[in-house]
């Protein structure tokens, strides 16, 4: 029986790691030329699956081996696997290393047609899967940098790249001022605080253009309490980018207040900071997608050199 194994280090959790491992959607949208993935019948141990490969049809695997948080191994079954081999299993481990997870990807096999065989292996076999495990680990540890990515940018994250300065006013402040405050600091809203220090409301742009449409000029000698919305939408610092996101979008609302455990106002996010946000992910999400393509392509020109060096020895 032979072997072959590639492993990577990649930053995360072990349970975010295996969660994504063992997702068969993952493993379709990580190996190379496969279509799809689907379970004919089980979970875990003794699971049967069909694999669909663009170009070699399709194979089934079994699982033999499921350790949760540490390997599983998947032999494949009958005589459909797209290189020329009587037996292979492939194990997918997983051990934590401080911050990160160290993922490793090992086949066992044994190549068909006896002493050609080790022919085969040497021109066919082994590229051809060194190729796979390379991009099938390169792929599934870009898939996990992106889960990082959408957990790691939260409320608290966004917060820590802005100023610190949070400016509040109290519900006794008169609009004249409140107006002044947003216009010398070019912002959009103002926290309103009670004598606790909580959240009593907010006062918006939007309040004051509400209040001068109802009362006119005689609003600036009024106070915010009059015309501030007092049911305020809030988050907190674990909230991801994708929940702050929908939570403006349904809402209809550009600033949202970060409260912590105590309900005590940590920061203002508004939807200039989401956009911001969002466009460092989309930069990281575009340059994972090159690093993608850019291995896709050396994956086949590799391949294409395997079958042109096999074809001058057997010739």
């Amino acid at each position: 029986m032979l072997t072959l194994e590639n492993d990577k280090r990649v930053k995360g959790e072990l349970e975010t790691v295996w969660e994504i491992l063992t997702d068969i959607k993952c493993f379709a949208d990580a190996g190379p030329d496969i279509i799809r993935v689907e379970i004919l019948s089980g979970e875990g141990l003794g699971m049967i699956r069909r694999v669909h490969h663009r170009i070699s049809g399709s194979w089934e695997e079994e699982c033999i081996e499921w350790e949760p948080q540490s390997h599983f191994t998947m032999q494949v079954r009958g005589d459909n696997y797209l290189l020329p081999v009587t037996y292979l299993r492939r194990t997918t481990s997983m051990v934590q290393k401080q911050k990160n997870v160290v993922i490793a990807i090992r086949y066992e096999y044994t190549p068909k047609y006896g002493p050609f065989g080790f022919f085969l292996n040497k021109h066919q076999i082994i590229p051809i899967l060194n190729l796979f495990s390379t991009q099938l680990v390169d792929n599934l540890a870009k898939i996990i940098q992106q889960r990082n990515l959408d957990i790691s940018i939260s409320a608290a994250t966004i917060l820590k790249s802005k100023s610190t300065e949070i400016h509040t006013i109290v519900p006794e402040t008169l609009i004249s001022e409140a107006c002044k405050i947003l216009t010398e600091n070019r912002i959009g809203s103002l926290i309103v605080l009670d004598p606790e220090g909580k959240i009593a409301g907010i006062l918006s742009e939007r309040d004051i253009v509400n209040g001068i449409s109802t009362t006119g000029q005689p609003i600036l000698n009024k106070t915010v309490k009059e015309f501030m919305t007092c049911n305020v939408i809030i988050s907190h610092p674990e909230d991801t980018l994708a929940t702050l996101m929908a939570i403006m979008s349904s809402k209809r609302i550009r600033h949202l207040p970060v409260v912590d455990d105590n309900d005590y106002l940590a920061g203002v996010i508004s939807i200039g900071d989401i956009v911001n946000a969002r466009m460092s992910e989309l930069e990281q999400e575009s340059a994972a997608m090159h690093q993608y393509i850019e291995g896709r392509k050396w994956r086949e020109v590799a391949m294409q050199i395997g079958r042109a060096s096999a074809s001058e020895e057997f010739s």
